[in-house]
């Protein structure tokens, strides 16, 4: 849905990440909040643009809670970083997920715009389609404080992806964390630029070995 947010802390070797649990929300809501005030690619869909913090945070604990039901959280060593991730494939419902999508679309976004955005988003999900299923690496924010966090939180995604064998997906309007994903082994697969938006957006994707034999074999 959204870009991630990262620094070259990623590429050095730090501790491990723990997984997210319910009582972690506050603590993620902050550092989505802190990360993302002021990102093009996250801001673009708000009401005011990243003004509101308010909309952050909505938009904050919606994605926690999709994340959390596909167990996809994942916190830092120092609690300064997180990491959103979520099985495309997993269809099982929840009501709090729901119930904090409602709320974010309602009291976050024009509903006047809800149209074109829903269009802009299901075009993403067509372009990042995989008939095997993947991991959508949805949000990475680390504070400014938190050196390392960002590799410990790359290095859990990936390896959940590895257990799983499964291709991690994701986007960014930013071109300097495009360039950081490649060296940590994501290729860039698809460009789009959405000129009414003023939005460019980079797909990239990860691939666990097995797959990347298969593909090539």
């Amino acid at each position: 849905m959204v870009e991630t947010a990262i620094d070259n802390s990623l590429i050095k070797t730090f501790s491990s990440a723990r997984e997210g649990t319910i009582d972690d929300i506050e603590v993620i809501v902050n550092i989505i909040s802190s990360t993302f005030s002021n990102n093009h690619g996250v801001c673009w869909l708000l009401k005011h643009k990243g003004k509101n913090k308010k909309e952050i945070e909505s938009l904050a604990r919606y994605a926690y809670y999709k994340s959390l039901h596909s167990k996809g959280v994942y916190i830092s060593a120092n609690n300064k970083g997180v990491a959103l991730c979520y099985k495309s494939n997993d269809s099982r419902f929840s009501f709090i997920e729901f119930y904090y999508q409602l709320k974010f679309v309602f009291t976050s976004i024009n509903l006047l715009r809800l149209p074109s955005i829903l269009k802009r988003e299901n075009r993403r999900k067509k372009i990042r389609q995989n008939p095997n299923g993947y991991l959508y690496f949805w949000f990475l924010g680390v504070l400014p404080e938190g050196k390392g966090a960002g590799f410990e939180l790359k290095n859990a995604v990936l390896s959940r992806a590895r257990d799983e064998n499964l291709v991690v997906y994701l986007e960014t309007s930013n071109e300097r964390n495009k360039n950081i994903y490649e060296r940590l082994g994501f290729s860039t697969y698809h460009y789009w630029e959405d000129k009414k938006a003023d939005i460019i957006f980079w797909f990239l994707k990860w691939e666990p070995n097995d797959l990347k034999k298969n593909t090539n074999g």
